[in-house]
């Protein structure tokens, strides 16, 4: 019975002298604030936020009751840089604020402390936030610009997505328009293009990238200008649905404004060919379908361009038996007047780009000419097995 006695005495000193471990932290903080047995302090700062900028970062809280502080001080590195910063309280809720500028780019704890004119100081009140700088400026970059379509003083800019995660916002374009003065505008992210409709032509516009990195920074980052003079689009006439025609028979036709040679001509008395009505909707379109086949059939348009990177985009609705044996469709682009004969399309010097047609859908073909000159944009169709066909409801040409 003495035994237990003893051990319950050990357990109370334990227990003791481990509670009294344990408040030693907790006393810290308070024992700058006794004086002769009387606690004196003054009120923390409530709902502590960092906002974070451009090597800098701005400190806010807000006191209430306690007209007696007259400063507050921000430690941060472990308390070896802090700042002061008077304070002249109102009646009513107060609003702390203070901008730490020349900060490098890091991390940060920042633990703030209200002051009166006693020196008696507040419980420290703690926040973390994130300080941007070069390596942040490092990541960012111009947002791609997909097409610009310049029609005399119409400038249409087309825009790549981005990843929003990286803070951005949107660009910024400078121009300079029909009356020659500088206009700035600003595209947010969400818009994939933008129209300017007096856009000086043979000018040039620049155009920058903003970021933000977080929502609710102080400073807004913004990448180095690029500038672009836009190239006037290269216009094709007579190039969508519902298409023109320059001879008829019956459903079939030939496509005005282009160049169809006589093979393709495979319809009606006199031959026509490269247009198609079914269904009422006129389209270009070639089909052997219980009509002669169609060997090396060609049509085209001719189309003035200038040195630039281009892409050729055809809407090629439907189609049949593309892609057997024996069915040969490319889209060519090639340098002067007409196209090369279906068997040189893929080696000939004279071709910039082309795709082969194996299946419907829009059909892309990017090219680059080095030089003001008129190039041929169009299709050649080799159909050796019936009930073939293709049709295409729109060509447009886009700098890149």
């Amino acid at each position: 019975m003495k035994i237990h006695k003893l051990t319950k005495i050990i357990l109370l000193v334990l227990l003791t002298v481990l509670g009294s471990c344990a408040d030693v932290a907790e006393m810290d903080d308070f024992k700058d604030f006794t004086l002769d047995g009387e606690i004196n302090y003054s009120e923390k700062v409530d709902s502590l936020k960092v906002f974070s900028g451009k090597n800098r970062a701005k400190i806010q809280g807000i006191v209430d009751a306690d007209p007696k502080i007259t400063e507050f001080r921000v430690y941060w590195d472990s308390k070896k840089d802090s700042v002061v910063v008077p304070v002249t309280r109102s009646i009513g809720i107060d609003t702390l604020e203070v901008i730490i500028s020349d900060l490098p780019e890091n991390i940060y704890n920042f633990e703030i402390r209200t002051f009166d004119s006693q020196g008696n100081s507040s419980i420290p009140v703690s926040a973390t936030g994130e300080v941007y700088g070069e390596r942040y400026q490092a990541t960012l970059f111009n947002r791609p610009v997909i097409a610009n379509n310049l029609i005399e003083d119409s400038l249409v800019i087309n825009y790549a997505g981005m990843d929003l995660t990286s803070g951005v916002l949107g660009t910024e374009i400078v121009y300079t328009n029909t009356s020659d003065e500088e206009v700035e505008l600003y595209i947010p992210i969400d818009e994939p293009s933008v129209t300017i409709l007096d856009f000086k032509n043979s000018s040039t516009y620049k155009y920058r990238t903003l970021f933000k990195p977080e929502e609710t920074a102080i400073d807004t980052f913004y990448t180095e200008y690029n500038n672009l003079k836009p190239i006037p689009k290269p216009l094709m006439v007579n190039a969508k649905m519902p298409f023109a025609t320059s001879a008829r028979s019956g459903r079939w036709g030939t496509v005005a404004d282009w160049t169809t040679n006589d093979n393709a001509k495979t319809h009606g008395n006199p031959p026509v060919g490269g247009f198609d009505n079914n269904g009422g909707r006129d389209a270009m379109g070639l089909e052997s379908w219980g009509t002669p086949l169609i060997r090396n059939g060609k049509i085209h348009q001719m189309v003035d361009v200038q040195p630039a990177s281009y892409t050729l985009n055809v809407n090629l609705s439907n189609g049949n038996k593309l892609s057997e044996t024996g069915t040969r469709v490319f889209v060519v682009v090639a340098k002067g007047e007409g196209l090369p004969d279906i068997d040189d399309v893929t080696t000939s010097t004279d071709v910039l780009g082309f795709k082969k047609i194996t299946a419907t859908g829009n059909i892309i073909v990017d090219f680059i000419s080095e030089e003001n000159a008129p190039v041929s944009v169009g299709i050649v169709t080799d159909f050796t097995v019936d009930q073939s066909y293709w049709k295409i409801l729109e060509w447009d040409i886009v700098v890149k």
